[in-house]
């Protein structure tokens, strides 16, 4: 799948743009600060949803905006297809073909994007965590079922570890069959 039309309107810095992007290269020139990174970061969020340079999209809107949408057309073997998102005060919301879709879950991984930046020699030189997440990420992108799992884990794993804190504070027994309920679910 290859992006073939970008559209953004009050992003960063950009109150309006429509770009078409050749079947060959496209090289983006320009002087410091003038938006080269923004437009990558629109295409990477047209993907993922989220920005690999802020985890606050309110910074994704042009100064004094309340909203900001990046959309774009993505051609794939048989098919074209227009992804948007929307970023405004009341949140994130994503469109496929035009249809609104309830969860990201739905949306993400639709174009694939990945993105390799000075900060991803932590990739090589960092701790497994970062590792992990570089790769639950890539697998999510291939596989929207291993998306839906990985969450489950974390979310099981999380009330795990409130449920084990919360027993060391208040000094109580463990329920031991709770616990063995929470151990088989994270083992699938």
């Amino acid at each position: 799948m290859k992006i073939t039309q970008l559209d953004l309107q009050d992003y960063r810095n950009y109150s309006a743009l429509s770009l078409q992007f050749s079947d060959a290269i496209n090289i983006f020139l320009g002087e410091n600060a003038q938006g080269k990174t923004n437009l990558l970061e629109s295409i990477y969020v047209l993907g993922l949803t989220k920005s690999f340079r802020t985890a606050k999209d309110k910074e994704l809107t042009l100064f004094n905006k309340d909203e900001a949408r990046i959309s774009g057309i993505v051609q794939g073997k048989n098919s074209e297809n227009t992804l948007e998102v929307f970023f405004s005060k009341n949140g994130k919301r994503v469109k496929f073909n035009h249809l609104r879709q309830n969860r990201l879950s739905d949306y993400y991984g639709i174009l694939k994007v990945i993105l390799f930046s000075p900060e991803d020699l932590e990739i090589i030189k960092g701790s497994p965590g970062v590792r992990r997440r570089f790769v639950d990420m890539e697998l999510s992108l291939m596989n929207p079922l291993y998306l839906h799992t990985l969450s489950e884990y974390q979310r099981i794993l999380k009330q795990k570890n409130k449920y084990l804190k919360k027993i060391s504070i208040e000094k109580k027994t463990l329920d031991s069959i709770y616990l063995d309920v929470l151990d088989e679910q994270l083992a699938m």
